[in-house]
């Protein structure tokens, strides 16, 4: 008996770790929020919507900068994986077996300037699609705004997730109420008391405006993330753009912490560092952080996988339990860490709507300009492409990609997997070769190879159409191999 509750246990916790990872992959705080609404912080039921204002980053006053610990780009020694524990697999949760519905609440389309709700995308059966929120709460406030909203499509059977990344500045109707920006649905719905508060109206403008049903959700706040990764002892990335950066430290207001990654390399972050390496937009756009952000999550993955953390659980438990805001059962959880302990890293597919959709300025009634994203009939199309088609390795085999680095520099192999797995591809082999002299360059295997799939190639790794090479090779184990020349840069952005 206490095998078994130990193993369950274990899943439990490991899949919450997995969730606050996800959900804070995403997550904006200290010098990235928005300027608040001058009639004050939202603390109460009944108080005034926050203004809806600019995006764009406001100007800072920063402190006089103080050195902080330097991320180190040599790994931590990993720790010798413990035996598995053996765990019966939880049954399907009752409660999913049934596609969610609108509430009560919901205003039908066809009113003067409100659109008709899209229709409902056809998810297979047993498919579980879940947000994951970062809320931009400060001390002191009740309510915050979700300036992260990532939805995890989960399919238990292969096992898969997919994570699309909404963004916060995307314009909907939100139901009842009016044209905002998706972010201030949630503040909306607990200050009106809709019926399932904030994720209640969050989840119905979902629903609305994209055709999304979503089944639960789950809400942090900061510290946890931090807290997480420092226990699980730091995590490692391929840092494929220098970054160099300012922040306030959340140990000393005084004074401010360097982020500082000059070169491209393999670094061990600690917890805030990792955090910074998320957070930081000032010399990058969001797409870039986007990626940043997934990149520590498959660290994370592998940090949890790694063995050794079983020993931690005791640090990690009662920080979870109050960090973790979610409608989540204790049979859903297990449910779901099941599915999490089964997850291969390849198995993971990223997803944005900031590219298919269409940034815009628009003047509010407070007579000030704002930033926001329209949808479009490429983000609809979008969601049906990335949400309900196969995944690379179970798709047509022209998406199969070998790798052959002649670099010279033994990392840039595998950053390359991970640009050719971010554009739909799937690296199937990696070859490391004597540098050549000759420039990187994409060869196709076969002259009757997918125009579209060769341009999406070539776009991938930011190549002209003249570093395209035919070879056709009778045999070969896959249709394209991307030649990494001396000149490879893998910052792409």
């Amino acid at each position: 008996m206490f095998t078994r509750w130990f193993g369950r246990a274990l899943a439990l916790i490991g899949f919450m770790m997995l969730i606050q990872s996800l959900v804070w992959m995403s997550y904006e705080i200290g010098t990235n929020w928005q300027p608040r609404d001058p009639m004050g912080p939202l603390n109460g039921i009944g108080e005034p919507l926050p203004t809806i204002s600019s995006s764009l980053e406001p100007s800072e006053t920063v402190p006089a900068v103080q050195p902080t610990a330097t991320a180190t780009s040599t790994p931590a020694p990993t720790s010798t994986p413990l035996p598995p524990t053996s765990t019966p697999t939880p049954a399907f949760p009752t409660r999913w077996a049934v596609t969610p519905t609108p509430r009560p609440g919901v205003s039908p389309g066809g009113l003067e300037g409100i659109p008709d709700p899209r229709p409902l995308l056809s998810f297979p059966p047993r498919r579980v699609n879940l947000l994951l929120l970062g809320s931009d709460r400060r001390p002191g406030e009740r309510i915050g705004r979700t300036d992260t909203i990532i939805l995890a499509s989960i399919d238990p059977d292969e096992p898969s997730v997919r994570l699309l990344s909404i963004p916060r500045d995307l314009w909907v109707y939100i139901p009842g109420w009016g044209f905002h920006k998706i972010n201030t649905a949630y503040v909306h719905g607990e200050l009106a008391r809709y019926p399932g508060g904030g994720y209640g109206l969050l989840q119905d403008t979902l629903r609305y405006n994209l055709g999304l049903a979503v089944h639960g959700y789950a809400l942090v706040d900061f510290e946890g993330m931090r807290t997480i990764i420092d226990t699980l002892g730091g995590v490692d990335v391929n840092v494929r753009c220098p970054l160099y950066d300012v922040f306030p430290d959340p140990d000393n207001p005084t004074i401010t912490g360097t982020l500082s990654l000059p070169t491209p390399g393999r670094y061990h972050l600690d917890g805030k560092q990792a955090l910074w390496y998320m957070r930081s937009r000032h010399s990058t756009g969001d797409f870039d952080r986007s990626r940043r952000q997934q990149q520590v999550l498959e660290g994370l993955l592998d940090q949890l996988k790694g063995g050794g953390w079983l020993l931690r659980i005791p640090s990690l438990w009662s920080g979870i339990r109050q960090t973790v805001q979610t409608d989540l059962g204790l049979d859903e959880v297990l449910w779901l860490a099941s599915i999490g302990l089964r997850l291969d890293r390849s198995r993971i597919a990223r997803g944005w709507l900031h590219p298919v959709v269409t940034p815009t300025m628009i003047s509010t009634t407070t007579e000030s300009e704002l930033f926001i994203y329209l949808p479009t009939e490429q983000t609809y199309s979008y969601l049906e492409r990335f949400l309900l088609g196969p995944l690379p390795s179970r798709a047509s085999p022209i998406a199969r990609v070998e790798i052959i680095n002649a670099s010279g520099n033994p990392l840039y192999g595998e950053m390359a997997a991970e640009i050719l797995r971010e554009a739909g591809f799937e690296a199937v082999r990696m070859v490391e070769a004597i540098p050549d002299g000759r420039p990187t360059r994409v060869v196709a295997m076969s002259a009757a190879g997918s125009s579209s799939t060769t341009q999406a190639l070539l776009r991938a790794f930011r190549l002209p159409a003249s570093r395209l090479e035919v070879s056709p090779e009778p045999g070969a184990e896959a249709p394209y191999r991307i030649w990494l020349g001396a000149d490879f840069n893998p910052c792409v952005r």
